[in-house]
């Protein structure tokens, strides 16, 4: 009788700590930060990095958007992410790493937007991220520095300003009020007329997908259910249809579909678009309507 006892108030003090820390774990500060960067993955810069988060806040969420951008492309660097940060959940700290030495012209900055964060250079990068939403704050950053030497600024100066904000800090503690950034002349969208758009390569993906700066509201404006010719390339290559599933061609052959983010791709069903029909970042692609 007695060991049966036992064995009951044992069984209750299980659930009782299991329960607990199921409770505790919930309650844990999980915050997120994800990199944008040009760093490449063969080389050590981008563990050095996850490893300097890690050493501020040991549970952190690190999230690689990418880390694959055409090295200094702020272009690339902002089509991929502004069409992937609005996915993350409030509280979201965003590092982008492209092109990012400080100098006279190019100041390092923090910003806030629709509850999320995103700190990088004021290089332009801003302007074409944001080129229809406006942040609610924007700050220069004012981090001090653990030494003279500024070579790598998402260790030095990104990270530290991630990691405040991660934790809960205000974008005033670490950077000056600004009432502006730094605007980049060339902007992502495609130029159209009555008749056409033009537009470009922004981004080959892994699949060797080459995806457009032509969205699918811009096309269907220009349009209007008017046949069409996609061009891009030599003369004579075209695309006159677009398929709603990579499938509908039979495999190895082209096709033009829009992406689940809205952008015109130029793809091939079990192919490499990109190898098989030549075509390169900033690539001009045409559509001409009938």
């Amino acid at each position: 009788m007695v060991f049966t006892i036992f064995l009951f108030i044992f069984g209750l003090c299980k659930i009782t700590i299991k329960n607990t820390n199921q409770t505790d774990f919930s309650k844990r500060y999980m915050s997120i930060i994800t990199l944008t960067t040009d760093l490449g993955i063969k080389d050590h810069y981008i563990a050095i990095v996850k490893g300097e988060i890690h050493k501020q806040i040991a549970d952190i969420n690190i999230v690689d958007i990418s880390n694959e951008i055409s090295k200094f492309d702020i272009q690339e660097a902002a089509f991929v992410f502004k069409n992937s940060f609005q996915h993350f959940p409030d509280g979201t700290v965003h590092i982008i790493g492209v092109n990012d030495e400080l100098t006279n012209k190019t100041q390092h900055i923090a910003i806030e937007i629709n509850n999320q964060f995103v700190i990088g250079a004021d290089n332009g990068i801003f302007s074409l991220i944001f080129d229809k939403t406006f942040p609610n704050k924007i700050v220069q950053l004012n981090i001090p520095l653990d030494s003279n030497v500024l070579t790598f600024a998402i260790k030095d100066i990104f990270i530290k300003a991630a990691c405040h904000l991660a934790r809960g800090g205000t974008l005033e503690m670490i950077g000056t009020p600004l009432s502006d950034f730094q605007q980049k002349a060339a902007s992502l969208q495609a130029v159209t007329n009555r008749d056409s758009i033009r537009g470009v390569v922004m981004h080959i993906d892994s699949y060797g997908n080459a995806t457009t700066n032509i969205n699918k509201d811009t096309f269907n404006r220009i349009g209007m259910n008017r046949e069409f010719d996609i061009l891009y390339g030599r003369e004579s290559e075209r695309i006159t249809k677009i398929r709603e599933k990579y499938k509908e061609e039979p495999a190895g052959e082209k096709l033009a579909i829009f992406s689940t983010n809205g952008y015109l791709e130029i793809a091939m069903n079990q192919g490499k678009a990109n190898e098989l029909l030549g075509l390169h970042h900033y690539d001009i692609i045409r559509i001409e309507f009938k």
